[in-house]
């Protein structure tokens, strides 16, 4: 579509070939095509063909009106009484059609079956004086303007010194000014007004005649033999086009009736192409071709993501929090998006920012769900999923230094947090079409209890980002963790009115809650109603009505009351239509328009009335608390006293440092002591090695909310080496040691007792959760050796079941994990908490949670 494009005001011979920069390009867009130009000639014939090509695809018409200028004596012969088409018909046939070379007999060949198929209309204005009567030789038709609509009724218009040749478009200095429909309305009406005046032969200074029949049977030499032009059976050449060669079967005949796709005689299998070949093409139709994207998606969405989907597609550019319940299928939502903007052109330049744990399973769902086969930065390389077209055509270059030159990129919200990764996004990336934030209550504020504007590194990258993204998206399942001020931060991103200061924001929650507000908050609530209206589209009369219950006359008076800058209106409320108000206002807030919120709830209301496929599990949940053992007692107190003591100790400059590593200490003995003695013999690796994968092996032991909290100026590189320093090697080995001393979990043989609780029970199935990858390697290992276990394992590694020798493990696709696992072929299904959301949510069976902050065990029973 035209909007689509980055249309400059001014185009010269300075910005590059003006054929390939402006004229082909519009073209390509157009379903009307109208021309002002100042000679019609064979050589002005044969230009006007090579950009339309695209017209044509689009089944676009043309209308082209030339000048005719005409000499000394045949004006006298029109002021004898000659009848002025037979002057003009006489002259124009003495202009040769015969075309200079191949390419100009091509274009030829494309007018005339332009012309024969009611693509193209040509008409000649000849320059008349005040009387009527055509000006001799030296007064010409010397307008030069173009409009170009495309099918979504979007137009540009264009006017300058440039002529309709060769010459003009090629060799000329001549300029091209452009306006468009959506920034110069009134600009391009000119135009067209303009245009069809001339067309139409009102102007009292022209004559306007359709291009004569001979000139007509002239140009009909050119018909193609095979009822179609070489243009559209070959390629263009390079830069002349964007889109792929036409066929056929692409380019129907102008009819009034609905036009045939095919002749009778064509083929099935050539159906079958023509039938993709549409669907292919669909998305950027003007009159269709919205769900094509989720039509042909290898997933079938709920209710609930269908009526995202439209929101978000609806209101293009999209700008929305998706703040569903955890599991309810935020990335499918997404991806739906993502699958149809990128075909339909909406979408040229996609990046998916998410954390470090979740990278490959947004690449794979994209790939899998939606065949959107796009690349993840790593910081060093591109890597793509392996693929037997990626063995057929080759790899693509997997070199990262130009990353953010990719149309689309998945990278990790923690490295692009970091300051020179941010310099590259903010300073040398072009300007992103969609940017997808997942967790994004990771960006918030340094302090949010205090409300100070301190924000960490990646909410300040995404309030430079948004200034460089048409379309935001956002996804968190808690966009409020601990006081509101976040839910604004996320909103400002997404743009809120400018009366909806975070100040306001606040109060306005206090306001509209309170049983009787005074005249002061009415009126400071009125005007947060009028902004929101502004922005985003007035409540109507139903609506209020609906909302608030009061009658239609009711409703009406109360809309004026709120609209009205004056007080008086709303003093003269009663107090029954200062509640309905009150309720009006509460419910037209930003976030009913920037925020998307579903819950388990409705989804159980979609299935008790059978709008899902799969029942949607009540939960009876029990949190067992686990004693520990002496030994663990100890250790677990050693830890703590090691912990409390390194950060008393350190300086004041190294005590973000110490408490940033010793905050995992404390994640990783809560989920398991063998997480922790594998933190413990990394910990002493990266001491040994000093300056070897500090980066990695912090980010990879950092838990993301965690992470979030880490300033650029307070560096994750910086932290990990710091706290290294600060660490003692004595006693990390000391600790170690006696961890690896400790027999296996407690909580291990809890474990195994609720696991065959269940089965007696009746559950044939359990999901065991854990927080890392470490404990649920030590989990496995150590449930495999029951006799009748039979496990799988689904993590940021992907699927995993047991292979053929019962010693090892051998890695499945996660769709294919999820297939197996429900169609029961393993008892025991163990994962990570940022792997399974959406299998998880659906599961009807036993849940097991295992990471619980020490030391519950939580034990769910779904039915």
């Amino acid at each position: 579509m035209l909007r689509d494009r980055n249309w400059c005001l001014r185009y010269t011979p300075d910005d590059g070939d003006l054929v390939r920069l402006f004229y082909i390009p519009a073209l390509q867009d157009a379903v009307r095509y109208h021309r002002l130009t100042g000679y019609f000639s064979a050589g002005a014939l044969a230009l006007a063909a090579r950009g339309i090509e695209g017209l044509v695809r689009n089944d676009g018409h043309m209308r082209l009106l030339v000048g005719c200028t005409l000499e000394a004596e045949e004006i006298a012969a029109i002021e004898r009484g000659e009848a002025l088409r037979e002057q003009v018909e006489r002259r124009l046939a003495q202009l040769p059609l015969a075309p200079p070379d191949a390419e100009a007999g091509d274009a030829l060949e494309l007018l005339a079956w332009m012309i024969g198929r009611g693509h193209l209309d040509v008409k000649v204005a000849v320059p008349c004086n005040a009387d009527g009567v055509p000006v001799p030789d030296g007064a010409i038709f010397h307008e030069k303007a173009g409009i170009v609509e495309d099918g979504a009724g979007d137009r540009i218009a264009w006017n300058g010194s440039l002529n309709e040749t060769a010459a003009g478009w090629q060799r000329n200095w001549e300029s091209v000014h452009v306006y468009a429909s959506w920034e110069d309305p009134a600009r391009v009406e000119t135009e067209e007004e303009n245009f069809s005046r001339l067309w139409a032969n009102r102007s009292p200074r022209l004559e306007v005649l359709d291009v004569p029949s001979a000139v007509r049977q002239d140009l009909m030499r050119f018909l193609p033999k095979d009822d179609l032009p070489r243009r559209l059976q070959s390629e263009p050449s390079a830069g002349e086009r964007e889109g792929p060669a036409p066929r056929m079967e692409d380019v129907p005949e102008r009819r009034e009736s609905t036009p045939q796709l095919l002749p009778p005689t064509q083929t099935p299998v050539d159906l079958r192409t023509v039938v993709w070949r549409f669907i292919e093409q669909a998305p950027s139709l003007p009159d269709g071709g919205a769900q094509v994207g989720v039509a042909t998606a290898a997933v079938e969405p709920w209710p609930h993501q269908a009526r995202a989907f439209q929101r978000l597609y609806a209101q293009w550019p999209p700008k929305l929090l998706l703040a569903d319940e955890v599991g309810l299928g935020k990335t499918i939502q997404a991806g739906m998006l993502l699958r149809q903007a990128w075909l339909a052109g909406k979408a040229r330049r996609i990046l998916i920012l998410a954390p470090k744990a979740v990278l490959a399973q947004w690449q794979i769902e994209l790939r899998e769900k939606f065949n959107l086969d796009w690349p993840i930065y790593d910081g060093k390389t591109l890597r793509w999923l392996p693929s037997r077209a990626r063995q057929v055509l080759g790899e693509p270059d997997s070199a990262g230094s130009a990353w953010h030159e990719q149309p689309a990129v998945i990278v990790s919200s923690q490295l692009m947090r970091r300051q020179e990764r941010a310099a590259v996004l903010l300073e040398e990336a072009e300007p992103w079409d969609v940017i997808v934030l997942d967790e994004a209550h990771h960006a918030r504020r340094r302090s949010s209890a205090t409300q100070e504007d301190r924000p960490n590194a990646l909410l300040r990258l995404m309030r430079a980002l948004k200034e460089r993204t048409e379309g935001l998206l956002l996804l968190t399942a808690t966009p409020m963790q601990v006081h509101p001020i976040e839910t604004w931060d996320l909103l400002d991103l997404l743009g809120l009115p400018a009366a909806w200061s975070s100040d306001a924001f606040l109060r306005f929650f206090e306001d509209v809650e309170a049983p009787n507000p005074s005249a002061e908050a009415m009126e400071r609530l009125a005007l947060l109603f009028r902004s929101v209206e502004r922005a985003f589209g007035e409540v109507s009369r139903e609506g209020a009505e609906r909302i608030t219950g009061l009658s239609r006359l009711q409703s009406g008076k109360l809309l004026r009351a709120l609209r009205d800058d004056s007080t008086i209106p709303r003093r003269q409320l009663t107090a029954q239509e200062r509640r309905a108000a009150l309720t009006l206002m509460r419910s037209n807030t930003p976030i009913r328009h920037l925020v998307s919120r579903h819950t388990r709830q409705l989804l159980r209301r979609y299935a008790k009335a059978g709008r899902l496929g799969s029942p949607i599990a009540e939960r009876d949940v029990e949190d067992r608390f686990l004693p520990m053992t002496a030994e663990e007692q100890a250790l677990y107190e050693a830890v703590e006293a090691y912990i409390s003591n390194a950060y008393d100790q350190a300086a004041a400059a190294e005590r973000s440092a110490v408490g940033f590593v010793m905050t995992v200490y404390r994640r990783r003995v809560a989920s398991s002591f063998q997480a922790l003695r594998r933190t413990f013999e990394r910990r002493l690796a990266a001491m040994d090695q000093r300056e070897a994968a500090l980066l990695e092996y912090a980010e990879e032991d950092a838990p993301d909310d965690e992470l979030a909290d880490i300033d650029e100026s307070d560096d994750l590189e910086r932290l990990a080496r710091e706290a290294l320093v600060a660490d003692e090697r004595a006693q990390i080995v000391a600790l170690l040691e006696r961890a690896r001393a400790l027999p296996p979990d407690s909580k291990l043989a809890s474990l195994k007792a609720v696991l065959a609780e269940l089965r007696k029970q009746g559950y044939g199935q359990a999901m065991v959760f854990t927080q890392f990858t470490d404990t649920m390697d030590f989990l496995r290992d150590a449930l495999r050796q029951e006799a009748d276990a039979r496990l799988m394992c689904f993590s940021g590694r992907g699927g995993e079941v047991p292979a053929t020798d019962g010693t090892t493990w051998r890695q499945v696709g996660r769709d294919d994990a999820k297939r197996r696992f429900r169609e029961g072929e393993a008892d025991v299904l163990l994962c990570t908490d940022a792997a399974a959301e959406g299998l998880n949510f659906q599961f009807c069976g036993a849940v097991v949670n295992y990471d619980m902050p020490w030391n519950p065990m939580r034990v769910e029973q779904r039915i």
